[in-house]
């Protein structure tokens, strides 16, 4: 029963990412295609933490604490340069 659910919560997830990719190659603005970005990231995060879980391996989860972590950093870099115009 658990598992079943596990992978209904993955096809969720998986369709989660459309409208997410969407806003990146559509977005009318740079700040929008950012927030696509960051959200997409969030996603993936999760879709690695699910299947982590389904496998029993804790190799997914340290692949998502890299990504979420180089997701934030992204984030706030790329917020910086274009509020201010440089990152330092």
């Amino acid at each position: 029963m658990i598992s079943e659910l596990l992978f209904i919560t993955l096809f969720f997830m998986v369709l989660a990412l459309i409208p997410c990719l969407y806003r990146i190659i559509v977005g009318p603005t740079i700040p929008d295609r950012v927030v696509g970005l960051d959200a997409l990231t969030i996603v993936i995060v999760v879709i690695l933490g699910v299947y982590s879980f389904v496998q029993e391996s804790i190799f997914f989860l340290d692949v998502a604490l890299v990504i979420s972590i180089i997701s934030f950093v992204g984030t706030i870099t790329i917020s910086k340069y274009l509020d201010e115009g440089s990152v330092f």
